[in-house]
């Protein structure tokens, strides 16, 4: 544990620190109280901010903190941690924006970004004209890098592309992010908050117990028939379309796909969209194509499907691109009166929205089913699964989903994160390059059937009931044997430590559930070496 005093010659309660924490805390102090923490959800950046300004109070005691965030949510949630920390009434924190805008001469202020583009460089000069050191804490940093955003840095001065903006000596700064880098605009992040000081991956957190365990399960999915053949239709004209693009500008075929579709766009704009130009005609087939495949009924059939193999109360987010998507799959699992879900979305009202994952909060319902809403700032400790119904190809984004439901609580050993592709189509085979194998596996989705398939799954179970039947296992015991293993396919129980599936079996409530993870842990003898601990 680590001391903190509040002010000198006070001392303030005692702050737990995991190790992660202390360390960034000294690269972050060696690098003069600047720098961007590139660290997962879950694995607590909003203490290592409070334990940071804590430092800094022993050495300045007129010091400001300044707190930048993109949502309200995300407000609510450090206007919480930090009343949990504020020993002294003077260090309660302070909001800017919306309706509420506090006195900005507390020594604590959390901003929302819409409010503070106008105002926090303003108030940062004034505290630095007043000779007050200043901290600017920046979480989910990069949102800062568009051009109306990053008005909150106009109190720095300009500096040449690439380089820092020489810190002003009074300005001391921390940017937070899972997902710090990745635009054509990092650069402006490091001249504004210092260079990334700091690294914590998924599996660091998760082999430290920082975070849950989890397990990412790729599902492949098919088009319909008539989707399939629309897509192909598509793919065909869009294949046409690139020639004809290549033969007007031959330099486009150099592109990477990113640039590519960049200057394509941009060429599509200036001729305002005409479905005539090449260029407008290429962008709105990849657009018409990319419907069908964000629309695939497989995709609708398997989140249900899903959901309903989960065990009774289970925590679930699912994540969808398209309101209509939501809609359907809220009305699908409405036909099962064991199963309530709610739908967040950005059509709804502020209002409707807060009430709806309050509800989530309060139990009310098990399944929340959101269109890009949840991707960042969203704190729900106890879901365990997520489902990705259809996603975008930004890394950032899969991040911040997978980072969801990571988030440790006493309700769960580990947590799933179900992404679902069509196998036919464009989308990625995986979910986020660089995972460790043992954290991946793989599912079949069959829509005439409505079933799963897990080749090496079904090996393993076929191998343990051969097994049972050598041993003289009674036919009840088989057909419970066979129940248990079924209901163990979609899941990843089989691949948790061992201890976890010996706990939950003694833990049991039923006989069932203890046959169950009983199976579970025979099953995971086969995956021993894919297991963490």
């Amino acid at each position: 544990m680590k001391k903190y005093e509040t002010a000198p010659g006070k001392q303030a309660e005692f702050v737990k620190l995991y190790q992660w924490q202390k360390d960034c805390l000294d690269a972050w102090e060696r690098n003069q109280f600047r720098g961007i923490v590139d660290v997962v959800t879950g694995a607590g950046k909003t203490l290592l901010a409070i334990a940071a300004y804590e430092r800094l109070r022993r050495m300045w005691q007129s010091l400001r903190v300044r707190i930048v965030v993109p949502t309200i949510p995300l407000a609510q949630q450090w206007q919480t941690a930090l009343l949990h920390h504020a020993s002294q009434e003077e260090w309660r924190p302070g909001f800017f924006g919306g309706e509420r805008k506090d006195d900005p001469d507390r020594r604590v202020m959390i901003y929302i970004i819409n409010s503070a583009r106008g105002s926090l460089a303003k108030h940062i000069r004034q505290d630095m004209a007043a000779g007050r050191h200043v901290l600017l804490i920046c979480d989910e940093c990069h949102r800062y890098q568009s051009k109306e955003n990053q008005k909150i840095f106009s109190f720095l001065p300009p500096a040449p592309e690439g380089q820092n903006a020489g810190f002003p000596a009074l300005y001391s700064c921390m940017g937070l992010s899972a997902t710090p880098f990745g635009t054509g605009n990092d650069s402006l992040l490091r001249r504004s908050l210092g260079d990334a000081i700091y690294h914590y991956s998924f599996d660091q957190a998760a082999q430290e117990g920082i975070i849950s365990n989890y397990t990412v399960c790729e599902v492949s999915a098919s088009f319909l028939p008539e989707e399939l053949e629309k897509y192909c239709e598509l793919s065909d004209e869009i294949s046409v379309l690139y020639a004809r693009l290549i033969t007007s500008s031959p330099s486009l075929k150099e592109l990477g796909k990113n640039a590519f579709m960049k200057v394509v766009t941009q060429m599509a704009r200036k001729a305002d969209m005409d479905p005539s130009d090449p260029a407008a005609a290429f962008l709105i087939g990849t657009y018409q194509r990319r419907q069908v495949t964000n629309l695939a009924a497989a995709r609708t059939l398997c989140a249900a499907r899903l959901i309903r193999e989960q065990p009774p109360g289970t925590r679930c987010l699912v994540f969808g691109e398209r309101i209509e998507q939501a809609q359907m799959l809220s009305a699908i699992l409405s036909r099962n009166a064991m199963i309530r879900s709610g739908i967040y979305h950005s059509g709804m009202t502020k209002d409707a929205r807060k009430r709806v994952m309050q509800e989530f909060r309060d139990r009310r319902f098990s399944v929340l089913i959101s269109c890009r809403c949840l991707d960042e700032g969203i704190d729900v400790p106890d879901a365990s699964v997520a489902i990705i119904m259809s996603s975008s190809s930004v890394d950032r984004q899969r991040i911040q989903r997978l980072g969801r439901i990571i988030r440790k609580a006493d309700s769960k050993d580990s947590a799933c994160l179900y992404y679902i592709y069509i196998r036919e189509s464009t989308d990625d085979a995986a979910y986020l390059k660089g995972l460790e194998e043992a954290r991946c596996l793989s599912l079949r989705f069959y829509s005439a059937e409505e079933e799963f398939a897990n080749d090496l799954y079904e090996y393993v179970s076929g191998e343990l009931l051969q097994k049972a039947r050598d041993a003289g296992f009674a036919p009840e015991q088989l057909a419970e044997l066979r129940r248990c293993l079924l209901e163990g396919l979609i899941r990843p129980d089989y691949l948790l430590p061992a201890a976890v599936q010996k706990k939950n079996a003694q833990q049991a409530e039923n006989r069932h559930l203890r046959n169950y993870w009983t199976a579970m842990r025979k099953i995971g003898c086969y995956f021993a070496p894919r297991q963490t601990s």
